[in-house]
């Protein structure tokens, strides 16, 4: 066998052993099911008091897996809003019905924050629940280092939908229309939860709580000097805020597990 033939040889089995070690890569899809159970079992845990958001798959940050082969950390999240003290008592509830395979425990307490709940499923992913300020919350399920795309594509929710018209009627109030509509869902035991977003078109986003018009009887959440405004209307959470770089509103409506 000549030189060249026998590096072709080496060649081709390095690269059949390098795509076998690849099938062997934990998947996102695979630990996807884990995460969305675990954050469906905490907004459940939590029960019917809070506002809540359901937020899309995001690759968090981006890990090695092997040799020439790039991997990422995926991070899904929920967010929660209770009445500024009420952060403490809301973690505490959660720790205290989630099923008892979670493990889960109360951290240490940082910076005069609730202190934070972590538990580790089987899967490999890592929930979490931790303050983010005055009775703000998020609940977040993360993966260790995973194969997977490096982005998620967001759906648009069927102009049928209940929610567009809700969240239009909403914008109009304060001046201004949709121009991205999308949607988010979770899995969930009796169906999905499901959150519709909006990014407003180019518009005053400032003193949306001065603004903003809540329906009567709706349990409504400040979150302390974030221009947001979170209420519980019925079964349905409206989370409204200005966008990150304060040129546009956006608007979350989410409906419960159905």
């Amino acid at each position: 066998m000549s030189v060249l033939a026998a590096l072709a040889l080496l060649a081709g089995a390095a690269v059949g052993v390098w795509r076998w070690q690849a099938s062997r890569d934990p998947k996102v899809d695979t630990a996807l099911p884990d995460m969305d159970r675990a954050l469906a079992d905490v907004l459940a845990a939590a029960g019917d008091e809070p506002a809540v958001a359901v937020n899309g798959l995001v690759r968090a940050a981006t890990c090695p897996l092997g040799v020439l082969r790039t991997g990422g950390r995926y991070s899904r999240t929920a967010e929660l809003y209770v009445a500024g003290g009420d952060e403490d008592t809301l973690i505490g509830r959660i720790a205290q019905r989630l099923p008892a395979t979670y493990q889960a425990h109360r951290d240490t307490v940082t910076s005069g924050s609730a202190p934070p709940l972590t538990a580790d499923l089987a899967g490999g992913v890592r929930v979490s629940v931790r303050q983010l300020g005055i009775g703000w919350l998020v609940a977040d399920a993360a993966t260790g280092c995973v194969a997977g795309p490096a982005t998620t594509p967001d759906s648009a929710p069927p102009p049928e939908d209940p929610a567009v018209p809700a969240i239009t009627t909403l914008l109009d109030s304060l001046g201004t229309a949709p121009a991205i509509l999308t949607t988010t869902t979770l899995d969930c035991p009796a169906g999905q939860i499901r959150t519709v977003a909006a990014i407003s078109r180019s518009t005053d986003s400032g003193r949306l709580a001065d603004r903003l018009t809540v329906p009567a009887g709706a349990r409504t959440y400040l979150a302390a000097g974030s221009n947001r405004v979170a209420y519980r209307d019925g079964t349905a959470s409206i989370i409204v805020a200005a966008s990150d770089d304060g040129t546009a509103i956006t608007v979350r409506r989410t409906t419960p597990c159905r």
